[in-house]
């Protein structure tokens, strides 16, 4: 999830669990750790693009991690804010929920977050909500913001703030209902059509979740369509992209093509250009957000396959993602929202 997404769960977390003791202290400590496990990218320098790939969302944020490091955080903090008299228990009660709710917060993301890390790395995810969702985040400064500005023993800056948690808390299952459903309707329409498949995934297109893009896989092929839930039609019009595998059949085992197969969960598409063999993570879209026949439209998580000098496929470099902004591609999005 975005940073300030982040920032504000975890200032509404340790406002709800310290704000009454120390006000606004509580919050503010909150907002740092829940930044704190997204601060692994400092090891961006130290690491290549195969590893860098591997190591974010991992060790910083699986349940191990919480369980180790909640009660170091709060031996730390207790011992900095030891006049306020809170208590190292209290403080690691804080720590540990802000570090879980912002695990389990990208989980529901479609990038995937290995919680369970070192114990296994399959990246888990609901795909339920995009990676910004302003709804999610405004319900969550709904409740902090006012009461921030409120006396610390204010009952209601309690109920505001709780009240935030809880709506936002709502909306995400809110999320998981809606792709429930979509989910289904998936799956209907595409045996309808073709029969059987081997996979499925269906993920927000873009900060909503009324908008989605389904993705399946039928032998080395995907197939992609569009969804709103204000569709009157559920007989889904899909796109036929070639993941083509036959081009990296001699590289799927060399450490560069074998990172990036696991980390797209077989949801890509393999190109050549200028030579150079390109792979398409398809679960983060095109530029066109997919709403235009435009097959040139970059896909947005585009790798380079890079040869070593024996020839093996051990590294790859990411191109630079990209939306288009037009406003053609803008109003296409809004209207597609609303099923037209």
């Amino acid at each position: 999830m975005d940073s300030i997404t982040q920032i504000a769960l975890g200032a509404a977390i340790g406002e709800s669990v310290l704000g009454r003791k120390i006000g606004i202290r509580a919050a503010a400590w909150g907002a740092l750790l829940g930044t704190l496990p997204d601060l692994d990218v400092l090891a961006n320098p130290l690491l290549d693009n195969v590893s860098e790939l591997g190591f974010h969302r991992s060790l910083t944020h699986s349940f191990l991690f919480c369980f180790l490091a909640s009660p170091l955080f709060g031996y730390a903090i207790n011992y900095v804010q030891q006049k306020w008299d809170v208590g190292w228990r209290r403080w690691t009660k804080l720590v540990f929920l802000v570090f879980f709710t912002h695990i389990l917060l990208d989980v529901q993301t479609t990038y995937g977050t290995q919680v369970f890390y070192p114990f296994s790395d399959w990246p888990i995810t609901t795909d339920s909500i995009f990676i910004i969702d302003p709804v999610y985040t405004l319900l969550l400064f709904f409740g902090l913001i006012p009461a921030l500005f409120m006396e610390w023993s204010s009952q209601k800056r309690m109920i505001l703030n709780r009240g935030g948690l809880l709506l936002s808390t709502f909306y995400l299952v809110w999320a998981l209902g809606i792709k429930a459903h979509v989910h289904s309707v998936y799956d209907a329409s595409f045996e309808n059509q073709y029969g059987y498949y081997d996979q499925i995934k269906t993920t927000p297109n873009g900060p909503t979740t009324f908008l989605w893009t389904g993705y399946i896989i039928r032998e080395d092929t995907v197939y992609q369509s569009v969804y709103s839930i204000f569709d009157d039609d559920t007989d889904l019009e899909f796109r036929v992209i070639p993941r083509n595998t036959n081009l990296i059949e001699p590289y799927k085992n060399d450490r560069g093509v074998e990172t990036l197969l696991w980390f797209s969960r077989d949801y890509y598409s393999v190109g050549e250009k200028d030579g150079v063999l390109v792979f398409n993570d398809l679960r983060f879209g095109r530029s066109d957000l997919w709403l235009t026949n435009n097959e040139e439209a970059e896909f947005v998580w585009q790798n380079y396959i890079l040869l070593d000098d024996e020839g093996n496929a051990a590294s790859f470099e990411l191109a630079t993602p990209s939306f288009s902004t037009r406003s053609s591609i803008l109003s296409r999005f809004i209207d597609r929202i609303k099923g037209e």
